[in-house]
């Protein structure tokens, strides 16, 4: 029995310039549901080939040791269990699916990375390392540790340091977060922050900036009234 969401394997062959549109063959011989379904579009997930480094393999061994020794479940039973995790709650897939460190793609240790982040974030999990430098998505780490309310730099509690300033008049009436670029930053970093120009903290960290931020982070650190705390 075919599920109701039918994934099909295929294969770029070309890139139209012009038009930037990806050429993409795709094997399927089930006429039959396919027009039963009436298929007119899909989803395409690109799927990065590079081959997976040591460094990529060796961050998430670090990542998951750091929540074997919080939980104290063992480094084997740690990975199989946060990767069936992954598997669920990330991708949606099934558990037959657990995948190997050592031939998994580039895209899905990458993926799994992150889930690691996340987790070791929203649980609170201590490190004997930086985070910042675990990350292939620096953006998204930068937004999950805004979730967290994590610095970015150092993992400790952070307060909100923003990087467009409101005008002085705006200080103290209800005002538009919403939009504003952020970053999550302990009170040490935040004072070095606003000890050197914007530019310069983001080339010491390797940054390349905070986050725009949205309804959902406005309401995690109760911005949406008047008289906070000014950052």
């Amino acid at each position: 029995m075919k599920s109701p969401l039918e994934k099909a394997n295929g294969k770029i062959v070309g890139y139209d310039e012009q038009r930037q549109e990806l050429l993409i063959r795709v094997p399927y011989s089930d006429w039959h549901t396919l027009t039963k379904r009436q298929y007119k579009t899909c989803v395409v997930q690109l799927v990065d080939s590079r081959p997976v480094s040591s460094r990529q393999r060796r961050c998430c061994y670090a990542l998951l040791g750091a929540i074997s020794d919080e939980t104290g479940m063992g480094k084997d039973p740690t990975k199989e269990y946060m990767k069936r995790k992954f598997l669920l709650e990330d991708l949606e897939a099934t558990e037959e699916q657990v995948f190997s460190l050592a031939t998994a793609s580039m895209s899905l240790v990458c993926a799994f990375q992150r889930f690691l982040i996340r987790f070791i974030l929203d649980w609170d999990i201590p490190v004997k390392f930086s985070l910042l430098d675990m990350v292939d998505d620096v953006p998204d780490y930068i937004y999950s540790c805004l979730r967290a309310k994590k610095c970015v730099v150092c993992g400790r509690e952070a307060e909100l340091h923003r990087i467009d300033r409101a005008d002085e008049g705006q200080r103290h009436i209800e005002s538009l977060y919403e939009g504003l670029e952020a970053l999550p930053l302990c009170s040490e970093h935040h004072t070095q922050a606003h000890s050197m120009s914007n530019q310069a903290f983001f080339n010491r960290y390797h940054l390349s900036g905070g986050i725009i931020l949205d309804s959902s982070l406005c309401c995690i650190w109760d911005l949406q009234h008047r008289h906070r705390k000014e950052v």
